[in-house]
């Protein structure tokens, strides 16, 4: 079976380097999870990247598999940059005692021609949940609630730019 692919685009008001470091600050992290709906988590920086560990709401369609909370391990690591200014990244989500999976790869962009900074961040991944026979509608089911989480970054990013998080 064939992982679900997903694909979206955040776009910061900031050079990439300050993007970087808005991810690698568990501020941000922080209200990442709690936006997302977490009702437990617990943020982590190393040298090797970001952490986030979250306990959210199961979707419905899946508390019959994971109960009334699903548990997630969220790993975002960024290359420093290349020489264009540009910065590859990896994220990775697993589903601790569950058969399903994120992985992908983000790319992060300074804006060309403006006179304000400005940086693009693309990201491919692939979600997966290796359930026979019904895997396929449990990822069409779950994958609004992925998209969600991944999108709710841009909001609390657009808020840690401004200076609205403390």
């Amino acid at each position: 079976m064939e992982a679900m692919q997903i694909t979206t685009r955040h776009s910061y008001a900031a050079a990439p380097e300050a993007v970087v470091a808005m991810m690698a600050d568990e501020v941000w992290l922080t209200e990442v999870a709690r936006q997302a709906g977490a009702e437990r988590w617990e943020v982590s920086v190393t040298e090797s990247g970001s952490f986030v560990h979250a306990e959210l709401p199961a979707p419905d369609k899946a508390r019959r598999f994971t109960g009334a909370s699903l548990a997630i391990d969220l790993t975002i690591v960024w290359q420093p940059a290349d020489p264009d200014g540009s910065h590859h990244g990896r994220i990775t989500v697993q589903i601790p005692g569950m058969p399903a999976s994120m992985a992908g790869t983000g790319m992060m962009t300074p804006a060309a021609g403006l006179t304000t900074p400005r940086t693009e961040v693309d990201y491919e991944a692939e979600f997966s949940i290796n359930v026979p026979i019904i895997g396929r509608s449990l990822e069409s089911a779950a994958a609004p609630y992925v998209r969600r989480v991944i999108n709710s970054q841009q909001s609390v990013g657009n808020d840690y730019l401004a200076g609205r998080l403390t």
